[in-house]
């Protein structure tokens, strides 16, 4: 598959989260958070079964498709189930860190599974990994079946108040966590998506993607870790934009020291994680919290197909350097803007 058709299946992915992540988050603030944890991890296993006969681009958008719609059914969820969760056992000061953890374990396990996976790509076909894979999925629907839900059901009848979206879309630091989330997750997508490309132009060799996947992992894990200050908005302002100057250095320089370059950028938005998912189930009702978590995925998505169409066009015409650079610069010039409306309002 060329750079031009990755962009379409993200595109592809990416529309079907702005088509069903809303509806799916005023089904899960309506029957509860179980039924779409449910939902989502089951879709993630046809999205699997799929890919494990997807010989073409067609039947792999396909499989694209299937993995959006489980997406957009975990995504408003499984942060409202965490937090709601923790709310009533009274560990709601907690949550920041254990998000924190949990991205950590979760990085880890990736890594540990890319590295299973290459020591298994040595006695057995490609597609095993994928039957691995799939195995493990079901294994998440079957635990999704065993949580317990955390949110009452609405009746039918009952009419949802808008009220409290019109005055949460008035508060400033509600419009200001969605824009961090947007600049922050869009440009981290593409920057997961073709590293391997961009380390492979900077002349260093294939034996070491995997030494350098690992070192990605462990740098965005231990940015979940790190401690986070109590007000956390001027300090978010200032690492994005040492965050999109980073996206901007990478397409300039040459050589092997990109690498560190990259891996400070994994860092950095390593630390925004956590900081970024309390700061938004902060300013949620609990009768909308899923529904505004997709909200926010929503913007997110609009972004990454707006931004992927320029960086798949970029990317033809001058190279992976000149898209990086466009993303880059586009993002710091959001940034500086967001800095200068942040101290006009104090």
């Amino acid at each position: 598959m060329t750079i031009q058709d990755v962009i379409y299946a993200e595109i592809v992915f990416a529309l079907t989260l702005v088509v069903l992540e809303i509806p799916f988050g005023l089904m899960v603030d309506r029957f509860g958070r179980k039924m779409g944890m449910i939902i989502g991890t089951s879709f993630e296993c046809l999205s699997f079964l799929v890919l494990l006969h997807a010989f073409s681009l067609s039947s792999f958008l396909f499989a694209m498709v299937l993995a959006g719609i489980g997406t957009a059914a975990i995504s408003g969820t499984e942060d409202a189930l965490l937090y709601e969760s923790m709310q009533q056992t009274g560990a709601g000061d907690r949550f920041e860190q254990t998000v924190g953890q949990m991205n950590a374990v979760g990085l880890g396990t990736a890594g540990g599974a890319a590295l299973m996976g290459a020591w298994l790509a040595q006695s057995f076909d490609l597609i095993t990994h994928y039957y691995i894979s799939f195995c493990f999925l079901v294994c998440a629907v079957l635990a999704s079946c065993l949580l317990s839900d955390t949110h009452s059901a609405r009746p039918s009848t009952e009419r949802t108040n808008d009220s409290g979206w019109n005055r949460l879309l008035k508060i400033p630091s509600f419009l200001r966590i969605v824009s961090f989330t947007v600049m922050f997750g869009t440009t981290i997508t593409f920057l997961d998506e073709f590293w391997q490309l961009y380390v492979r132009d900077q002349g260093i060799a294939v034996s070491w993607f995997g030494i350098i996947l690992i070192s990605l992992m462990m740098a965005q894990g231990i940015g979940n870790l790190l401690p986070k200050p109590t007000r956390p908005s001027t300090v978010l302002c200032y690492l994005l934009l040492l965050y999109m100057s980073g996206i901007i250095l990478l397409a300039v320089m040459d050589g092997s020291w990109s690498v560190l370059v990259l891996i400070g950028i994994f860092l950095i938005y390593g630390w925004s994680e956590p900081v970024l998912t309390t700061l938004l189930q902060d300013c949620l009702p609990d009768e909308r919290r899923a529904t505004g978590s997709s909200a926010v995925s929503f913007a997110e998505s609009l972004a990454t197909m707006a931004v992927g169409l320029g960086f798949g066009h970029i990317s033809q015409a001058i190279g992976l350097n000149g898209a990086y650079f466009y993303l880059g610069l586009t993002g710091l010039l959001l940034g500086l803007g967001m800095m200068f409306v942040l101290r006009i309002r104090g």
